[in-house]
């Protein structure tokens, strides 16, 4: 599948139909974008449980575990 989407003056982009539905993308669902080593990315949509875990997690880290947390998260992805 092929899609086109135009960014808008805010850096906003509408998710074409096709793509919404193959990732089973909500309303409110967290979108992550892998950098892949070609220089291309994935996109992905957070599962809604993982979302939640997430959401309390940055309220309970401080910064310095936050980007430790962001690092291990990053490094997880690139083991698939």
């Amino acid at each position: 599948m092929s899609a086109v989407t135009k960014i808008t003056a805010k850096y906003q982009v509408t998710l074409p139909r096709d793509v919404r539905r193959a990732l089973k993308a909500k309303v409110g669902d967290l979108l992550v974008f892998v950098q892949q080593p070609d220089g291309t990315f994935r996109i992905r949509a957070l599962p809604p449980r993982l979302t939640e875990a997430l959401r309390l997690a940055g309220k309970q880290l401080s910064p310095g575990d936050f980007r430790k947390a962001h690092r291990e998260f990053e490094e997880g992805w690139e083991d698939e």
